[in-house]
């Protein structure tokens, strides 16, 4: 078994760095990342499930720096919707079943919510609280890329907690070996998860970013506090028993020069993004049909790649099926024009408009489209009705790097994703705080957003 030869301490080096050494670049598209995950969690947190999750593990007792039931709670509501984002290809990405990128930034983000808490951190301003997300997601991008998950694993709670542990040391002003020791330990508490289990609708794939979270936050206090780790177990778990193929000089080379962070996508809909270009086609093959009325379509055909195509199910055992289901995904957005954190929310699941459509969906696997894996993942769609029909296709899903969404696009996701949750005057500072033009003031909006979703769990 090869083991993974990496300067940790460099990496704990990294997390060091000031906001002010953070390229203009990069700082701004964290703004956005960060913007476009707290959308995803809150509407998450609109789920009864998640309530219930909160319920049953204390969620809102925090008297402590790692409290466990709330970063496993926020953490699950993090991926609720399947609207976070992640890293946008990997190398492996052909591979059936794929390998699916890192998500960093729904570990990242729990310990972040908590340690700006009135329980947490005193006095984070915002960009303190920003410059530790970017760092976190950098480095746990890094390791995403840098190593190719086993066949049929999760990325949830595997390369998360070490983004987690990277974020908590560098908004407690952990020095360069004690971060190193939060990576050591955080890297030594991967979850072996399964990517069956959320293709068949199984939430419990989404406590996984929250143990994830945990880990991480756990590891940071035990760095802390003064803990010793074993270089060698992460090099071992990450060499070849939950990943392979690592490559040291992709996770610790160009640190300050080369950021992986810029290379997230975000998606456009709240559903796995295997299933994004289908939609994306779905919606001009709707205006080429002449935007048929949803009972007026006989027939949706979606010509994809194997792994997109093999997502046929109706959808029906959870809302988490549902948005690994292209049919029921594909009708939903017939219907509602978006697909958001209100689409599946209980008494919107099952609506019968929505549920006959799906069964109106054909999927069609292309060689050509599942050939052109991992660059691209293309989709062909043809909306059939009575008096017409309209074809359109697309090489890849929109929110990618090379086809970034607008600031516009991502505030009105964040907004459709967050809903009635929590109000305006709570929500609009920290919109204009991670979207304006100039660096961040001093000021400490995303403090008071932590300290509203604290008093919602």
């Amino acid at each position: 078994m090869k083991t993974l030869d990496l300067d940790v301490e460099a990496l704990g080096e990294f997390a060091s760095t000031p906001a002010a050494a953070i390229p203009a670049q990069i700082w701004d598209f964290g703004r956005l990342l960060l913007l476009d995950s707290l959308g995803a969690l809150l509407g998450g947190l609109r789920y009864p499930a998640v309530h219930g999750l909160g319920a049953l593990l204390g969620a809102e007792a925090a008297d402590e720096s790692a409290p466990f039931g709330r970063l496993t709670t926020l953490g699950a509501a993090a991926t609720w919707l399947d609207a976070d984002s992640g890293g946008s290809f990997h190398p492996a990405g052909g591979r059936i079943p794929p390998v699916p990128t890192a998500h960093p930034a729904p570990h990242v983000l729990p310990a972040l919510l908590h340690a700006l808490s009135s329980q947490g951190v005193d006095d984070v301003d915002d960009a303190a609280a920003v410059r530790a997300f970017v760092l976190g997601c950098e480095v746990g991008l890094r390791f995403g890329v840098g190593t190719s998950l086993r066949p049929g694993l999760h990325p949830h709670g595997i390369h998360g907690p070490i983004g987690a542990a990277v974020a908590a040391s560098a908004l407690t002003g952990a020095d360069a070996p004690t971060t190193a020791r939060a990576i050591e330990l955080a890297g030594s508490l991967p979850l072996a998860a399964t990517l069956a289990v959320p293709m068949q609708g199984g939430t419990v794939r989404n406590v996984w970013t929250g143990l994830g979270s945990y880990y991480g936050a756990l590891a940071a206090r035990l760095a802390a506090a003064g803990h010793e780790a074993d270089p060698g177990l992460l090099a071992t778990l990450y060499g070849g028993v939950v990943t392979t193929d690592a490559d040291a000089e992709e996770i610790g080379g160009g640190l300050g020069h080369r950021w992986r962070v810029v290379d997230s996508y975000l998606k456009p809909y709240a559903c796995a993004r295997w299933v994004h270009p289908a939609l994306d086609a779905l919606r001009e093959a709707l205006v080429r049909a002449g935007s048929p009325k949803p009972a007026s379509i006989t027939e949706i055909v979606i010509e994809t790649f194997a792994f997109a195509a093999s997502l046929d199910s109706l959808g029906s055992e959870s809302d988490l099926h549902a948005r690994f289901s292209v049919p029921r995904c594909a009708a939903s957005v017939v219907v509602d024009g978006h697909l958001d954190a209100g689409g599946f929310l209980p008494g919107q699941f099952e609506r019968p408009d929505v549920v006959d459509l799906a069964a109106k969906v054909r999927l069609v696997e292309v060689a050509e489209y599942t050939g052109a894996l991992p660059a691209e993942r293309p989709a062909r769609v043809t909306v059939v009705t009575a008096d017409s029909s309209g074809t359109a296709q697309v090489r890849n899903a929109r929110g990618n790097p090379s086809d970034p969404l607008s600031v516009d696009e991502i505030v009105a996701k964040f907004r459709g994703n967050v809903g009635p949750f929590l109000p305006g005057d709570v929500l609009d500072p920290v919109v204009q705080a991670l979207t304006t033009a100039d660096l961040l003031p001093d000021g400490r909006s995303l403090q008071a957003l932590a300290d509203a979703i604290a008093h919602r769990l």
